[in-house]
């Protein structure tokens, strides 16, 4: 074979895997948006291989058990499109977990982040739906699940905590005006949580827990996969019928033979 019949086979081969990854990329588009999550999918994502990793990434404090789950750089700050689970979970800290691929082709991504609620294994996963009164959108025939993402990150956070956190952004911007609370601020919690744990982010870093100055309470923030999205959260049902884990999936690394 000559030199460029071998020069166009590669270029095929390269054209070939751009063309399988776009269509796994549309296929992901369909799995964060299904309302059904399967429960061997998800617990195939919390393994430890050559590609895949799981970690604890910090805890969350739940003074009043109500969960919120949204965009912590784009819309938790304004308390906009940030809605308020209706099912509340017992007072208290909570650790949050989330599951991470590497591939050449992907680089490293953030899969599933997991709110562990109990020390059990989840065997089924209900949509889980926001109070009336926070829901991010509402249509003609009801409510709608999920969160919109527009700054790339995710959080979970009490009701509470959400509320100082906003508290807290009213005052930095009072005593930085022109300022940027991701540039000039949270910026410097990535790199140094980047530094610590390189091998398990991207540059700059995808994942903090964060403890407010004044009150003391802590959320997580991750990075959303491949990004600005609808996200949905799922709450994880052990096999007694409790609440063990809220859930919300970003990538199925499975579409990527990852």
């Amino acid at each position: 074979m000559g030199i460029f019949s071998k020069k166009k086979k590669k270029l095929e081969k390269e054209e070939n895997a751009k063309l399988d990854i776009q269509k796994a990329f549309e296929a992901n588009l369909k799995y964060i948006s299904n309302i059904e999550k399967d429960v061997e999918t998800i617990k195939n994502q919390f393994v430890k291989t050559d590609t895949r990793f799981y970690l604890t990434i910090g805890k969350i404090d739940c003074p009043t058990g109500k969960i919120v789950v949204a965009d912590p750089l784009a819309y938790l700050p304004s308390n906009q499109f940030s809605p308020t689970l209706d099912i509340e979970i017992e007072p208290g800290e909570y650790p949050v977990e989330v599951s991470i691929c590497r591939r050449e082709e992907l680089g490293i991504r953030m899969c599933t982040a997991r709110l562990k609620i109990k020390d059990t294994e989840a065997t089924n996963y209900v949509l889980a739906n926001p109070t009336k009164e926070t829901a991010a959108f509402v249509a003609k025939d009801g409510i709608m699940s999920g969160f919109p993402v527009d700054a790339g990150m995710i959080s979970i956070c009490d009701e509470q905590v959400a509320k100082e956190y906003k508290e807290f952004l009213d005052e930095w911007y009072k005593d930085n005006p022109g300022g940027n609370h991701y540039d000039d601020y949270f910026a410097n919690f990535f790199k140094e949580s980047d530094e610590k744990l390189p091998q398990y982010q991207r540059e700059g870093g995808d994942f903090i827990e964060w403890k407010n100055p004044k009150t003391k309470n802590k959320l997580v923030m991750v990075a959303s996969g491949f990004g600005d999205g609808f996200y949905q959260s799922y709450w994880g049902y052990d096999k007694d019928e409790e609440i063990c884990e809220l859930i919300v999936p970003l990538v199925n690394p499975d579409l990527f033979n990852i």
